[in-house]
């Protein structure tokens, strides 16, 4: 402004020297209105200057303000704030995410820890019992003499509706070891509708009950239908499939019994009948006294 100012005066200068000249009259007066209009014309001019640099200063405030409010958001909670007008977290509930955040990885990390340990225990579980196999197999006499004991009495032949098995073993005998895991599997597979009776011949006290199924040989299995009547024995290892065939047809035998029905169907396979001249040895209705009695335990 003030180069502006100067230029002025210096163009109106030589009109002023030449109306002087003209008019030595005005020469008063013209100094005079140059006099004001400078004057004027500065107060303009530093009015001007003035309110530029207050607006300025106001510009570089909002400006200085509005980037320090903008330093201290995010772009994604300025475009956030700016589209969604969704207005950022504070500091006490950025402080409250990050220890949700902080409490669910410690969570998900104990979870990990728990589930790893299980495994190593189920894993070293597993390792132990394969090596307590390996050095303690079950052999066919642990079978024989793991059925001995679950066996059941010999009073439920012929007085619970359900076919029997009558299995004499010895534990000499190496037929009844052969077929010891193929009679285990049949007694879990049949066990709920069959029962299984186990006499081991070695003890003098079953002898009278090895009579009385005319057992002269082991092993011997006799297979003895619900109504308690002697069908057959199975003698020597017996197939599996052979077994099951004589024990579903005995299983039907007994439902026709319960459903009131006449008539009996022949085993599929027969062997050896130690009763062909004493038919009426077959029956067996055996009960505690008779029990004892046989094997010597009351007069």
């Amino acid at each position: 402004m003030k180069y502006l100012l100067l230029i002025s005066i210096c163009l109106l200068m030589p009109l002023q020297s030449f109306a002087f000249v003209t008019n030595p009259y005005m020469h008063a007066n013209t100094i005079a209105t140059l006099a004001v209009s400078t004057t004027t014309t500065g107060h303009r001019c530093t009015s001007s200057l003035l309110n530029s640099k207050t607006n300025n200063t106001d510009l570089s405030s909002s400006s200085s303000s509005s980037s320090l409010s903008s330093e201290k958001l995010t772009d994604q909670e300025r475009i956030l704030q700016e589209t969604l007008g969704i207005q950022p977290e504070t500091e006490a509930e950025k402080q409250i995410r990050m220890k949700k955040r902080d409490a669910a990885l410690e969570s998900t990390k104990n979870s990990k820890r728990k589930n790893a340990f299980i495994a190593i225990l189920a894993f070293t579980a597993a390792i132990l019992n394969y090596g307590y196999q390996f050095t303690h197999p079950i052999t066919s006499l642990t079978l024989l003499t793991q059925m001995q004991n679950n066996s059941a009495e010999l009073n439920v032949i012929g007085n619970n509706g359900k076919p029997t098995v009558v299995d004499f073993w010895a534990s000499w005998c190496e037929n009844c070891k052969a077929a010891a895991p193929t009679l285990m599997s049949i007694e879990e597979e049949y066990k709920d509708r069959v029962n299984f009776v186990m006499v081991n011949g070695d003890k003098g006290e079953n002898w009278p009950i090895i009579e009385r199924f005319g057992v002269d040989a082991i092993p011997h299995m006799a297979m003895v239908g619900s109504d308690g009547v002697i069908e057959t024995a199975l003698i020597g290892p017996i197939p599996r499939s052979v077994m099951k065939d004589d024990l579903n047809a005995m299983l039907d035998n007994a439902e026709k019994r319960q459903g009131g029905s006449e008539g009996k169907m022949i085993l599929p396979h027969t062997m050896y009948d130690a009763f062909r001249s004493k038919p009426e040895m077959r029956q067996l209705n055996f009960s505690a006294d008779e029990i004892a009695i046989r094997l010597g335990q009351k007069d």
